[in-house]
């Protein structure tokens, strides 16, 4: 499972690279674009932005270096959580971790979420939880996932809305993917409530220590103060929650 996963990981990095350079501007995702090093190549009509694959190169010059971080960081993700999940849970997971590295390093250029990756990513999300949890015979996980993602947009809204500037909608509407998650491996029968939202709340104070970190880095680095990005601390947060899933609910 590990090495299907890093498999899964080299090829769908080069697809995210497409997706950071191109939803953000709604521009079409196959062709050339002015501006950009390389037309993507077309796997199985796929568009794709390789790094490793064209070595770094191209006739006209180097690639973007983000591509290789892009890369690396996907099928480093991918792996780790094929190690912690080498089931069919892996399928759904390995969904949304593309989509938080995806929309972190878009909020990272940008400090924006694009809803044209998070509500296909929910839409994708969605069915296949619901999949997964009737074959296990097991539906309570996914209602606690939509218990989940109701309570996460919840906790977010509230600050969002006392402080836009503080909170973006982006990471409102993140919320209801990473609270799915999140509630639906936090299911447990004896604490069909809490369980889900418990890991809720924990990815959540993590999201905020991790961004406060991340504040108190950009004012350095920049001299100055100001918005930072704080959808990739939330991501991140879900992340490692997600990985400690299996000993935060027992």
């Amino acid at each position: 499972m590990v090495l299907v996963a890093v498999l899964a990981g080299f090829l769908v990095a080069p697809v995210l690279n497409v997706l950071i350079d191109r939803v953000p501007s709604a521009a079409p995702l196959r062709g050339a674009r002015e501006g950009e090093a390389t037309v993507p190549m077309s796997w199985l009509g796929i568009p794709a932005q390789p790094w490793l694959l064209r070595a770094g190169r191209t006739a006209h010059g180097p690639l973007p270096r983000r591509w290789l971080a892009v890369e690396v960081v996907t099928v480093v993700a991918f792996a780790v959580m094929a190690v912690q999940y080498p089931s069919l849970e892996l399928v759904a997971l390995l969904l949304l971790t593309a989509s938080l590295i995806t929309v972190g390093v878009i909020d990272l250029q940008l400090l924006r979420i694009p809803d044209r990756i998070t509500f296909p990513t929910l839409a994708l999300a969605l069915p296949l939880v619901f999949a997964i949890s009737w074959y296990r015979d097991d539906l309570g996980s996914f209602k606690a996932g939509l218990a989940g993602s109701v309570g996460y947009f919840l906790l977010l809204l509230l600050p969002h809305l006392i402080y836009p500037r503080g909170m973006g909608f982006g990471d409102v509407k993140l919320a209801l993917v990473m609270g799915l998650y999140l509630g639906w491996m936090g299911w447990t029968a004896l604490y069909p409530l809490l369980g889900p939202m418990r890991l809720v709340l924990y990815a959540l104070m993590l999201g905020c220590a991790f961004g406060v970190v991340f504040g108190l880095v950009a004012q350095l680095i920049t001299r100055a103060r100001g918005a930072f990005p704080f959808g990739p601390a939330l991501a991140l947060g879900c992340y490692l929650v997600l990985l400690s899933a299996g000993s935060l609910r027992a």
